[in-house]
């Protein structure tokens, strides 16, 4: 959660991206900011140490930050069970995640770097390779503020709004890989003749994820502890079975052929969970969670594909999979009823990184079996393609090539039935979409539906290896956490099933073994348009894809399937081979009756 916090103290951070324009009087205005804030003194700043309260959600807590010139940080995050740390330097950076384990920062970490370098306000150095320029006005509070906007050379931006006339300082506007923040600063109180913000709220251009913060002590130029700065020692929250090394292969249903569920227990209470690498946190359903008679607190705001949510968290949960035990893992918690309606099954937990980050973990696709091992030279099979792991945020990148264009980086998303999201930066710069024949389908996530725009690229290359005609997403900028400048998109379970795959993430690797009967199987894909939902007796029509077989017969949301091609639906529809009617080959004519006993034909056909 502090990465998700603004990185922000009561000595002002900055971080931009526009070609200077206007410099001389920007600098100008500058200046008088570092005149306002303590002149020389501020200038002279060395470090700083600063202790308070913080809301982020509904949840209060606490933290302590010091930040040096020379470029460290160190925060720790206190909110009722969830304990985080983080730490940056000029050439390391670390951070722990719920459950207590060590992670890099990844790119959050040259965040901290620029915006700490610029805390100090050195703005009369080139060296620190900012530039900046005037960017207008703005009414706040009955009062004007004059923007000046710095870059760091990309597309990033970081506004202050300060006042022309004496460089007060009301707040930053923050733009980093295409979301927004704005943190104002109040309580103004001078320490050692420097000007400190004692107050800093943060709202975000996402709904939810606000944070308040009160400072409640500081202290100017403190001797900075390099033990302050080292990562604390690695955290194990795993063990096999005595004398094992692995689990042995396990068996796991493959739901739709794009879902791992896995047999487990949870605090001794039996389960199935789902596996996704793109969980930056173990997730239970609350009506599991309650179930279990866990733990919980808080209210936590989370982001994903479908909009903003909330959760709450549970502390002190075991997991135990086969020989394998999970201990102390802090899940949060979600109402995950409409998820799981969409996926059409029950899903109880969500097996997040937590497992990834230190075991490797072997998925046969093929024979629908996984095994958890230790680290070791032998856990990897001769011929495994080997393909480097990335960073973005929390999340872990592979490189893929889509077409034959250059390898860009891909969030890597064992969790996710799509076999690839675009995010819409990427889609735009390289003109995937131009000319391409398209529809729109219906995507479930975290916070609820979304509409994204599909369409069937020719192949997509992974470590060399090619999968041909994959269906893509490309979600529009509104759709929350899919939207970045720096990643191409989002690859999902879909496309790695056609191989063996082996994640090692301590090794910033996945392992690929190709399987050629696999390679060469077409994705599913729905060619009717009918995008339904079960509901007991009868499928509920939620979307009407455009340009599709429905749209051209008809079809309008709201309406009710009752029988397909004379067979009734009922409860065993999800499970059953007749949940695929709408994946079967183009041309294949199907007939739907409807609740009120008409009957409408269908041929279905590749529409995107």
């Amino acid at each position: 959660m502090s990465r998700a916090a603004a990185i922000v103290l009561a000595v002002v951070s900055w971080y931009a991206g526009v070609a200077a324009a206007q410099p001389d009087d920007a600098r100008a205005l500058l200046a008088k900011y570092v005149a306002w804030r303590g002149g020389p003194r501020f200038e002279a700043l060395q470090s700083v140490h600063e202790r308070g309260q913080v809301r982020i959600g509904e949840v209060d807590g606490t933290y302590e930050r010091w930040l040096g010139r020379d470029g460290r940080l160190r925060e720790n995050l206190s909110l009722g069970p969830l304990q985080e740390a983080e730490a940056v330097t000029a050439s390391s950076n670390w951070t722990t995640n719920a459950s207590g384990q060590l992670e890099e920062l990844g790119d959050h970490g040259q965040e901290d770097r620029r915006a700490i370098a610029l805390a100090f306000a050195d703005l009369g150095r080139p060296e620190r390779g900012f530039s900046c320029q005037l960017a207008g006005t703005e009414q706040v509070d009955g009062r004007s503020w004059t923007i000046v906007r710095l870059t760091f050379g990309g597309a990033d931006t970081y506004d202050l709004l300060l006042d022309a006339a004496t460089g007060e300082l009301l707040g930053e506007r923050i733009t980093q890989d295409r979301a927004t923040r704005f943190v104002r600063y109040g309580d103004w109180r001078e320490i050692s003749g420097i000007r400190m913000a004692f107050e800093q709220q943060v709202t975000r251009s996402n709904p939810g994820g606000d944070e308040n913060r009160r400072v409640m002590a500081v202290d100017v130029n403190p001797v900075l502890d390099a033990a302050l700065f080292a990562p604390p020692p690695p955290r194990q929250s795993w063990a096999f079975a005595r004398g094992r090394r692995s689990t042995g292969w396990l068996p796991f249903e493959f739901f739709n052929n794009d879902q791992i569920f896995v047999q487990a227990t949870v605090n001794g209470h039996p389960t199935t969970l789902v596996l996704d690498s793109g969980a930056d946190i173990t997730i239970l359903d609350k009506a599991t969670a309650l179930s279990l008679g866990a733990q919980l607190s808080g209210a936590l705001p989370v982001a994903g594909s479908g909009g903003q949510s909330t959760m709450q968290l549970a502390p002190h949960l075991d997991v135990q999979i086969g020989a394998l035990a999970l201990h102390d893992i802090t899940a949060g918690v979600i109402d995950l009823s409409t998820l799981a309606a969409q996926l059409e099954h029950p899903l109880p937990m969500i097996l997040g990184k937590e497992v990834f980050n230190q075991l490797i973990v072997d998925i046969d696709f093929q024979h629908h079996r996984i095994a958890f091992h230790q680290r070791g030279p032998d856990a990897i099979p001769s011929g495994a393609v080997r393909v480097p792991l990335g960073r973005h945020g929390e999340n872990r990148t592979v490189p893929v090539s889509i077409e034959g264009r250059q390898a860009v980086d891909f969030d890597f998303d064992l969790g996710s039935n799509s076999p690839l999201m675009v995010y819409p930066s990427y889609r735009d710069s390289a003109q995937l979409l131009a000319g391409r024949r398209q529809s729109r389908g219906l995507s479930a996530g975290v916070g609820g539906l979304f509409r994204p725009a599909v369409a069937t690229l020719k192949s997509v290359s992974i470590g060399g290896l090619s999968v041909a005609n994959v269906p893509a997403d490309f979600p529009d900028p509104a759709d929350s956490s899919l939207n970045s400048d720096r990643m191409g998109g989002n690859i999902g379970l879909p496309v790695f099933s056609r191989f063996r795959l082996l994640t090692d993430y301590a090794r910033d690797a996945i392992w690929l073994v190709a399987e050629p009967g696999a390679l060469a199987q077409s994705f599913s894909r729905n060619r009717a348009g009918i995008i339904a939902q079960p509901a007991g007796d009868r499928l509920k029509v939620l979307m009407v894809a455009p340009g599709s077989p429905a749209e051209q017969g008809g079809w309008k949301e709201g309406m009710e399937i009752v029988a397909i091609d004379g067979r009734k639906i009922d409860a065993s529809y999800r499970k059953s081979d007749l949940s695929h009617w709408a994946a079967q080959p183009a041309g294949t004519r199907v007939s739907l009756q409807l609740a009120d006993k008409s009957t409408k034909d269908l041929v279905l056909a590749d529409y995107y």
